[in-house]
């Protein structure tokens, strides 16, 4: 008869070898999750952030790799690196430029989002509603923040509209460029300027801010946000199902709820 000293060491054998099996397994788990690098514009931050977890909620076997930042910064790094899989970018000229690339395998139909620009000032701040771009030329506006006008989507935007209505030469010299849209809010709201034009997006996630003027969608530039397939990293299917995921009704849904326009205008 198997002695109780033995059974005991039978039983702890087995506990042991079952930890050692589920620790196994967990590591196999975690090396066979597969990554998707998705890269977006800093404008769409909370947006992708909630496409993501939903996706990554129906499909645990890939985790989405989110990087953000101004759209001219990540083309560069998608040339560079070869990195991306999937790219969401403010403008259509950096998508195009990653095509010039050899690195773009399908672009989702245009127009695909927009937005519309804004004026804002701190939330503290005395200046009321204004009448329109030559407005920003008063006296007590002193810093006016933009992305960088030659380079980020939202600058360049926003400096086609001052030229438009023929306010750039007056106020470019009053110009603090940002690196990207969240920057350039990020200015107005700590009052470091006293103005700025930013994505109407971007605007209402903020409490710090408020919008003294809206740009006409006919008066402003047409905003064009675009989506590529990028010749990536990851498995084809994979990156394929996350672009597709963001082409579909579900993420046009959380676009269209954090105040993006679907289908552009």
């Amino acid at each position: 008869m198997e002695s109780r000293k033995a059974r005991g060491l039978t039983h702890l054998a087995g506990i042991v070898l079952a930890l050692v099996c589920a620790a196994c397994g967990g590591d196999h788990a975690k090396v066979e999750r597969r990554n998707v690098h998705v890269y977006a514009a800093s404008s769409l931050r909370a947006a992708t952030e909630e496409i993501a977890k939903g996706f990554e909620a129906q499909h645990p076997e890939l985790k989405l790799v989110l990087n953000f930042a101004a759209s001219n910064v990540l083309a560069q790094q998608a040339l560079a690196a070869k990195q991306a899989d999937v790219f969401l970018s403010a403008d259509t000229l950096q998508v195009e430029l990653v095509a010039k690339g050899g690195l773009v395998e399908r672009e989702a139909p245009r127009p695909w989002l927009s937005n519309q620009l804004v004026v804002v000032v701190p939330a503290s701040s005395k200046l009321v509603e204004l009448e329109g771009a030559k407005a920003l030329a008063q006296e007590a506006i002193v810093h006016l923040s933009l992305g960088s006008p030659e380079a980020v989507p939202v600058g360049r935007y926003a400096k086609a509209w001052l030229e438009q209505a023929g306010a750039w030469d007056a106020l470019k010299e009053r110009v603090v460029p940002g690196i990207d849209v969240r920057a350039a809010l990020a200015a107005v709201e700590s009052g470091g300027c006293e103005a700025g034009v930013v994505y109407a997006t971007d605007a209402e996630a903020s409490e710090r801010v408020r919008v003294v003027f809206r740009v006409p969608l006919s008066e402003g530039p047409k905003i064009e946000y675009s989506l590529g397939l990028l010749r990536g990293q990851a498995a084809a299917a994979d990156a394929r199902a996350v672009f597709e995921r963001f082409l579909a009704r579900p993420a046009q849904d959380v676009f269209v709820a954090h105040g993006f326009l679907v289908g552009g205008v």
